[in-house]
């Protein structure tokens, strides 16, 4: 089973959310890791992670085509490989497209991501014509102000603009919790289990779960209390 985090537009939190979504899958399923990002974030994440006495994810690069779809040729059923593209176009992250079972893209509500979901889309496409077969990407809010509560508009855009994308209900808010957890190698739930970074990780990890159809229990969600 694999799961991409994908976009070929960089900044949009793919790392940040291919870690969370890693560390949290890995301990309600076997999990390995696939970092194509340039930056090697999960990677650098990952040493910084066991200094602090938490148990390591398994991550593998690839720089050769041939050999990440080696890799891919060996996948199961029997876990889940959770791929960090980088936020750039190319092969490796094409192969990434077409190899997964689950592409989530994330996105915010700033008008330049919209433009950069219009350059996703046509990749998209062009991969989903070479391979024969539609492509799709589930796309979330990202980094989105804690402010804000509509999203009429780039729900309406998301889900006119293409039948390659499909807007999850998870909306994921900029939080400091992100990068402090991200310092010690922790996910936010690692880091504050009761916190409001948590909940949202928790409920876009379930809505994974859901759209798979996994064996997996989705976690059971309730809101801290505002004090």
């Amino acid at each position: 089973m694999i799961i991409s985090v994908s976009h070929q537009k960089g900044g949009v939190g793919k790392s940040t959310l291919a870690y969370n979504i890693a560390v949290e899958l890995s301990k309600l399923y076997p999990v390995e890791v696939v970092d194509l990002d340039v930056q090697q974030t999960l990677t650098a994440c990952n040493v910084i992670r066991s200094k602090f006495g938490q148990n390591k994810l398994t991550i593998h690069s690839f720089e050769e085509n041939k050999d990440f779809i080696k890799y891919l040729n060996n996948d199961s059923d029997e876990r889940i490989t959770v791929i960090d593209t980088g936020g750039f176009d190319s092969g490796l992250n094409r192969v990434a497209i077409y190899a997964s079972d689950f592409i989530l893209t994330p996105v915010s509500t700033e008008f330049l991501e919209i433009i950069g979901l219009e350059k996703y889309k046509k990749i998209l496409k062009e991969v989903s014509q070479k391979v024969g077969r539609d492509i799709k990407t589930h796309v979330v809010l990202n980094k989105i102000h804690h402010s804000q509560q509509n999203f009429e508009d780039i729900s309406e855009f998301i889900n006119t603009a293409s039948d390659q994308f499909e807007l999850l209900t998870s909306v994921i808010r900029r939080r400091s919790d992100f990068s402090i957890s991200l310092g010690h190698g922790f996910s936010v739930c690692e880091f504050d289990d009761a916190s409001d970074s948590s909940f949202e990780i928790k409920t876009l990890i379930n809505e994974i779960i859901q759209k798979l159809d996994l064996d997996i229990e989705p976690y059971k969600l309730k809101r801290k209390r505002k004090k």
